[in-house]
């Protein structure tokens, strides 16, 4: 529709005389006979070119794949916020030297409750590590801070900082946001015995460049680390045996977004649902529901099918060197197990859906190797052929399209017609109607007094076009209409569809077009600067 709406728009611009009088300036009338549009659209014109194939007889189908759910990474598991606070004391009064150490490679761990997630390793995508020393030490420290179980290219998560030194009961304060994206996590902890658990490690001296300093048992210092905002890209361990229930939910269907009105019979329909898992992970899924949905008009049909309701058990993918092989399942849904063509005819903008998911329902069979990446995730889609045989009665398509045309002002229409002329090679009528908006989109006249109808082709016994058929509509234009015209920022165009020989189907062919031809006959006047 978007090309038709193309096309329609051309018809305006022969709209690029003036309505404007300048009494003062001299003027004369004259007449002009133009050719302003002269085209040729076929099916693909009609509908989107990536949507469309040819059958070995030229004629035509729609293939295209709709997605139905996409599961979300943290719908497995998410890494929630967490911060880790140490206080160091020294427990009895210690003179320390320039460069002599108060803290030597104190570590310490943190475990993540993620509700039955065993990570051994994670990859950051994003997230961060705040980082926080407050020293009532009355000296400079220094300070290496380092999380030995994440590193970057090979290298640990390794700082060097200096605090400065208290005064008086105000400690001397560092506080330092670092970046974790692309930071691998060993989450085995310090013996490598452990899960969801990281480890730290500082050391603290006194400056070289300070002064000997006396440090009392209240002299602390304290540490504090908070991780947020940990979205990872990459994880390996045991998700658990987790059941998440998915919906009700929506997804868009555009296929018949312009749709308004009428009825649309298909003499057949081929559905593929198909789940693809490129997760380290088996799974077992419920469908409780899928429902073709028409917000239009409020109705909805739900699928039948042996699918509903059953297990569908799918297996885990594989991973070799950083390369997910994925691993699939199709459920073939057609006009002899289902009723998917009832579906489709309901002219759905959307498909409704729930479904339950239960995560490793053998439970940890890969010896904790489950893995995942965040941009490959299982998802269910529908892999769809409709031949293009059907019958369409009022089937009424609208759009709206901007409109933008110039005023000269040493032009003035006073009267005029627009004729087009349609060689239509289409088994199908279309009456034609353009209405004119403001700017809240509200009709406020139509182009034409009533709508006009592009007659069908005639159609031999197998049903196929054999001539064109020409039809011409002409548009009286006034000086009011044109002035109107000049103010209008959008139109709705709204077309109305019927096929040849109902009840029977009709299948359109790829050689299937029809010519356009646009012709402007009008009275101007032309004023001299």
């Amino acid at each position: 529709m978007k090309k038709i709406s193309v096309l329609i728009s051309l018809l305006f611009v022969v709209l690029i005389f003036s309505c404007r009088k300048e009494l003062e300036k001299p003027f004369w009338d004259t007449q002009v006979l133009a050719p302003l549009i002269n085209a040729s659209l076929d099916i693909n014109n009609l509908l989107p070119d990536s949507i469309l194939q040819a059958n070995a007889d030229s004629s035509m189908k729609i293939v295209f794949q709709n997605d139905i759910y996409k599961l979300a990474m943290d719908t497995i598991f998410s890494i929630p916020d967490t911060t880790l606070s140490q206080i160091y004391t020294i427990p009895f009064p210690v003179t320390f030297n320039q460069g002599q150490v108060v803290v030597n490679n104190s570590q310490s761990e943190t475990t993540y409750n993620l509700q039955g997630v065993q990570l051994r390793s994670t990859t950051v995508k994003s997230g961060f590590v705040h980082y926080q020393i407050k020293s009532l030490i009355k000296e400079v420290t220094n300070f290496v801070y380092s999380i030995p179980s994440a590193k970057l290219n090979g290298a640990p998560f390794s700082i060097n900082v200096s605090v400065p030194a208290a005064v008086g009961t105000t400690p001397g304060v560092y506080d330092q946001t670092y970046d974790l994206s692309g930071y691998v996590f060993d989450l085995t902890g310090i013996y490598h015995n452990k899960v969801n658990t990281l480890y730290t490690s500082f050391t603290a001296s006194v400056s070289p460049l300070g002064q000997p300093v006396l440090v009392n048992n209240t002299d602390s210092l304290i540490v504090t680390n908070t991780f947020y905002d940990i979205i990872p890209y990459y994880a390996k361990g045991y998700f658990g045996q987790n059941t998440f229930n998915v919906g009700p939910s929506f997804t868009n269907f555009t296929l018949f977004d312009r749709i308004v009105d009428g009825t649309l019979q298909l003499e057949d329909v081929n559905f593929n649902l198909k789940i693809e898992n490129p997760i380290g992970l088996d799974a077992r899924i419920y469908f409780n529901n899928l429902s073709s949905v028409n917000t239009r008009t409020g109705n909805t049909i739900n699928l039948s099918n042996s699918i509903i309701g059953i297990p569908i058990n799918i297996n885990r993918a594989a991973e070799s060197g950083g390369t997910v092989f994925p691993t699939y399942a199709n459920f073939p849904l057609t006009v002899n197990n289902s009723n998917i063509k009832q579906m489709i005819e309901n002219l759905p903008d959307k498909f409704g859906y729930s479904m339950q998911i239960i995560a490793n329902p053998l439970e940890n069979v890969s010896s904790s190797n489950d893995f995942i990446y965040s941009d490959k995730l299982m998802k269910a889609n529908l892999d769809i052929e409709i031949p293009l045989s059907l019958v369409a009665s009022n089937l009424t398509l609208v759009d709206t399209l901007d409109l933008n045309i110039s005023n000269p002002d040493d032009q003035s229409v006073k009267s005029g017609t627009l004729t087009l002329i349609a060689d239509n090679g289409f088994p199908f009528d279309a009456s034609l109607q353009i209405y004119l908006l403001n700017e809240v989109n509200s009709v406020v006249d139509s182009v034409f007094a009533n709508a006009n109808i592009i007659d069908e082709a005639p159609i031999n016994s197998d049903l196929r076009v054999i001539r064109k058929k020409q039809t011409r509509i002409a548009l009286p234009l006034s000086e009011s209409k044109m002035n109107l015209l000049y103010h209008t920022k959008k139109l709705k165009l709204k077309v109305k569809f019927n096929t040849s020989a109902q009840p029977q189907y009709i299948k359109i062919y790829s050689e299937y077009s029809i010519d356009v031809k646009l012709v402007g006959d009008f009275n101007y006047t032309i004023q001299l600067k």
